[in-house]
């Protein structure tokens, strides 16, 4: 039975993931009436096209009259490039910075960003401390649950231990440069599928991002993959910082209307 508790009482916040070709300016606009305490988040936005932005390519990531809360996403593999992208867009108020560490369409476009980054914590931690550098404070990191290079004989996906996502986690924050964590409750599978596919075939476990929030409390922890804006069950009850909805957000955006007070999502624990 599904449990419905306002985000006021529960402290849980409401994301809608950075989705490419989609979480512009205008379609936030059409989501922020609907929802005004949703945090928000930009597409992601590749550095290196943010070196030296003309004033037109600033507007276009914030507009002066956008309002409430706003998540800009970065992609990149260069420390160098991320800090200036972060100085570039500074005086935008965005209200937190994160870096993409889990979108395997980045790896098989050749890059050496997106889920790649989760082979190497230490260099994930790197990045995010230049960031977080040129920002004056914490940035986020969003990822998965861990990133393959292929799947197994016969099509099977290999298996997700929750120590290795512990490690990672542990190896990007420890040093206080990364506050935030968003886990994306699926394995990255960086070749032979497709990002379609990337959302569909690795299964669903957000009983480790769970146990996460649980092993790092001094981390904020929110979990996205596989949820609606309608069905919660205990949220409160964990100790989630939030949970974030994406194309769910883009078939039934009018859902956001309804449940601008209460937020919801059925966690299946295996």
């Amino acid at each position: 039975m599904a449990v419905s508790i306002p985000l006021a009482s529960c402290g849980v916040q409401f994301h809608v993931a950075p989705l490419q070709c989609y979480t512009n300016q205008h379609l936030r606009a059409l989501l922020r009436p609907l929802c005004p305490s949703a945090v928000l988040w930009t597409e992601m936005e590749k550095a290196e096209g943010l070196q030296r932005p003309s004033a037109v390519d600033l507007r276009s990531l914030r507009p002066d009259d956008e309002r409430g809360p706003l998540v800009l996403q970065l992609g990149g593999g260069g420390a160098t490039q991320l800090a200036s992208a972060v100085r570039a867009t500074a005086g935008l108020g965005f209200d937190e910075i994160n870096l993409n560490a889990g979108c395997p369409s980045v790896e098989t476009g050749g890059a050496s960003y997106g889920a790649s980054l989760m082979l190497d914590g230490h260099r994930t931690r790197s990045l995010a401390e230049a960031m977080a550098e040129a920002h004056g404070g914490a940035v986020s990191v969003k990822c998965r649950l861990a990133a393959r290079a292929s799947l197994l004989a016969g099509g099977r996906v290999p298996e997700t231990a929750f120590e290795e996502l512990a490690e990672y986690v542990d190896q990007i924050s420890h040093t206080g440069a990364v506050s935030h964590v968003v886990v994306h409750a699926r394995a990255a599978i960086l070749g032979g599928l497709s990002p379609s596919k990337n959302r569909q075939v690795p299964p669903l476990r957000p009983d480790l991002v769970l146990r996460l929030a649980e092993v790092f409390p001094g981390l904020r922890i929110t979990l996205n993959g596989g949820l609606s804006a309608s069905d919660l069950q205990d949220a409160a009850a964990t100790r989630l910082d939030g949970l974030m909805c994406g194309r769910t957000v883009l078939r039934r955006p009018l859902d956001l209307a309804r449940h601008s007070r209460q937020v919801a999502v059925r966690v299946r624990v295996r």
